[in-house]
């Protein structure tokens, strides 16, 4: 695993080695959206990739380095985005469609359906924070410190200990194939070790130039929210996917090829 010092530098290998690591594919669908046919979704892509930042205090500087360098002509655009995305994610409240989505439109136009995105972070995540911040204050080593956005199976009703729960598929299930949106994280994970919060996270699948820079930049602050409310100092940031890709129609206008 490469380990880094700070977010830009991280960024900036990171582009490095999906170029000349990668391994072609070409994907038949992109979130809902049919691509089989269509060569511009031919896809640089390394798998099972992950990569450490250790040493880093955070600042919200550093996040601006991150966005200049993928967005250099966007870039107040998309730290609004990042300000107002991470508002909504902590907010407590299950907000659709969010604030955020209004500084990319460029970008989430195409996914908007009766005004209404067919899920939102917020939504996944507004009855887990308070529950894993509590979950931190009480016992400050636990490894279940977890906030899932990715779901294969949601349970009927409350589950209890010695009792047998049937189970139903989630949407997420269902949407495979192309069916609809499928949240491309799994999970962020929360942990104090040595007095500091660490956080890992972990993705399915991430597209490198389009929202690769601003996931890891939603992350850090995650940490950071999440840091502050304990009074802690930031621990180590762990990142993995198991496939990170960039796509040819992306590619060509970084001037690589």
């Amino acid at each position: 695993m490469r380990i880094f010092s700070n977010p830009a530098e991280a960024v900036k290998e990171v582009e490095r080695d999906v170029y000349e690591m990668g391994i072609l594919t070409h994907p038949q669908t992109m979130q809902d959206k049919d691509v089989k046919d269509d060569p511009e979704y031919t896809t640089k892509e390394v798998r099972g990739y992950s990569f450490k930042i250790n040493g880093w205090d955070y600042n919200f500087d550093d996040i601006l380095k991150v966005i200049e360098y993928f967005f250099p002509d966007q870039i107040d655009a998309i730290s609004l985005y990042c300000l107002d995305e991470i508002q909504d994610r902590m907010s407590g409240v299950a907000l659709n469609p969010g604030n955020a989505y209004k500084h990319r439109l460029g970008v989430w136009n195409e996914f908007l359906h009766d005004g209404k995105f067919a899920y939102t972070y917020s939504e996944r995540m507004h009855q887990q924070v308070q529950a894993i911040l509590y979950e931190l204050k009480e016992r400050p080593d636990t490894r279940q410190g977890i906030i899932t956005i990715h779901s294969n199976i949601c349970p009927f009703n409350r589950i209890s200990k010695n009792q047998v729960h049937n189970v139903q598929l989630s949407a997420d299930f269902d949407n495979k194939g192309g069916g609809g949106r499928i949240p491309c994280s799994m999970y962020y994970q929360l942990m104090i070790r040595e007095d500091k919060l660490d956080l890992v996270y972990t993705m399915r699948s991430c597209d490198l130039l389009t929202h690769f820079p601003i996931d890891i930049s939603l992350a850090l602050m995650t940490q950071q929210w999440f840091a502050s409310r304990l009074n802690l100092p930031m621990g180590t940031f762990t990142y993995f996917t198991g496939s990170l890709h960039a796509y040819f129609k992306d590619i060509k206008n970084r001037g690589v090829f």
